[in-house]
């Protein structure tokens, strides 16, 4: 089968300036390659959602990044990555793989938010593959998958998948068994909820539930200054456009706040204008 022989987005970069850290990117792309193989060939029984490097040109809400990441957009929003999926009957499966010690288990329930609202009538099984144990109590399950021997990787600069990845199921056919998820309109409802209808308490446990970290006043957001509420830390302030940058309560953001914001308000603004047609 064509295809199975690849290279990881991070070779050519690593040849040309090899640093520590350049290093450890590529045997953190070596390893989820490898930890992929593992599933395979010890879950066959479930359909793994194809890697991107034998499924490209996919059009959709689910859709692969160039370095292998199964990603989730919604009206132009990147919702959540995700490093492999499947699914058995009723049951969704979802591992993340990681060489780091640094747990982000936040980002995690952010991704098993998403993956509630667009598989609500499926079980879902969580796990995150590492190649060490952890000490502390953890919410997941872990599986413990060694290290290979990079060496010959590193040398020949690629990785063979498994034959097996041949029986996968399609990112598409998987995409076709979940329900929409729209976040620009879930983001105009909760918006109106707050400012409009004052609905307050009913916003206080949504953290849990939504993946929406902040709303804003629609009835001003196209004038260049209008009010914001974070559901995080439950509190609210004013957000103000001055010339291509934004502002909050007065201070600048940093660069990926700001593109973050910035994208949010366009596709809102975008959104508003088609339903007021």
């Amino acid at each position: 089968m064509k295809g199975l022989k690849v290279k990881p987005s991070q070779y050519d970069a690593y040849i040309k300036s090899t640093t520590h850290g350049m290093e450890e990117a590529l045997k953190g792309q070596f390893y989820e390659y490898f930890c992929y193989n593992e599933l395979l060939q010890n879950n066959e029984e479930i359909k793994i959602v194809k890697s991107n490097y034998v499924e490209r040109k996919i059009t959709g809400n689910f859709t692969h990044s160039k370095d292998g990441k199964i990603v989730y957009t919604s009206r132009g929003m990147n919702i959540a990555e995700f490093d492999v999926l499947g699914i058995k009957n009723d049951i969704i499966y979802w591992w993340e793989i990681t060489r780091s010690k640094s747990i982000d288990s936040k980002n995690f329930k952010r991704k098993m938010i998403l993956l509630n609202k667009l598989f609500p009538n499926y079980k879902k099984v969580f796990c995150v593959i590492t190649p060490y144990e952890f000490e502390q109590k953890l919410f997941f399950n872990n599986i413990i998958i060694p290290e290979p021997d990079y060496e010959n990787y590193f040398n020949d600069g690629y990785f063979k998948f498994n034959k097996l990845i041949k029986n996968c199921i399609s990112l598409k056919e998987f995409e076709k068994k979940s329900t929409k998820y729209d976040y620009i309109d879930d983001l105009i409802t909760y918006s109106h909820d707050y400012f409009d209808n004052r609905n307050y308490e009913a916003l206080e446990n949504l953290e849990n539930y939504i993946l929406i970290e902040r709303l804003y006043d629609i009835k001003e957001i196209k004038n260049l200054k209008f009010r914001y509420f974070e559901i995080k830390s439950q509190t609210s302030g004013f957000i103000e456009l001055v010339g291509k940058k934004i502002k909050k309560d007065g201070s600048s953001l940093i660069s990926h706040q700001q593109k973050k914001i910035q994208h949010e308000i366009k596709l809102l603004l975008k959104r508003l204008e088609y339903t007021m047609q």
